[in-house]
């Protein structure tokens, strides 16, 4: 018998799957990799029906890209309604602390202000989806 040198065909490919899998593992993988996009098209409008129900959200100040609110269910509380850097929209308090979310994969944000109280547009990107605008109710009445 004589002497092998080098690696056969099998181990070779053997090799480059180990070692490949072990790279993935010290690395990691993407989030879109792993997970890919997910739309839901119904999200939006669960969105709106959360931030307009009656006598619970009240608008105190618009920011370009967030809303300061007061939350008169809670006793009043100041909330703050923006994206963060993930691109979930979500409320949280005046500090930035607490975590309700309300609207993933959020690419771009802005809120204007209307003539009227209390109605402010929004005009929202998600991945992937088309531009999205609406009104929304923020009076905090419940009469509306």
């Amino acid at each position: 018998m004589s002497k092998r040198q080098g690696f056969t065909l099998v181990e070779g490919v053997l090799a480059l799957i180990v070692a490949s899998g072990m790279f993935i593992l010290a690395i990691g993988t993407a989030r879109g990799f792993m997970r890919p996009l997910r739309r839901d098209p119904v999200a939006w409008y669960q969105v709106i029906q959360i931030l307009e129900q009656p006598g619970r959200y009240r608008v105190t100040r618009v920011h370009r890209h967030s809303l300061d609110l007061m939350d008169a269910k809670s006793g009043n509380h100041a909330l703050s309604l923006g994206v963060n850097r993930k691109g979930v929209l979500r409320l949280t308090n005046e500090k930035g602390q607490g975590y309700y979310p309300l609207l993933r994969q959020v690419t771009e944000l802005d809120w204007t202000e209307t003539k009227m109280t209390g109605i402010v547009r929004l005009h929202l990107k998600q991945e992937g989806l088309p531009w999205q605008t609406t009104l929304v109710d923020l009076r905090g009445d419940k009469g509306s």
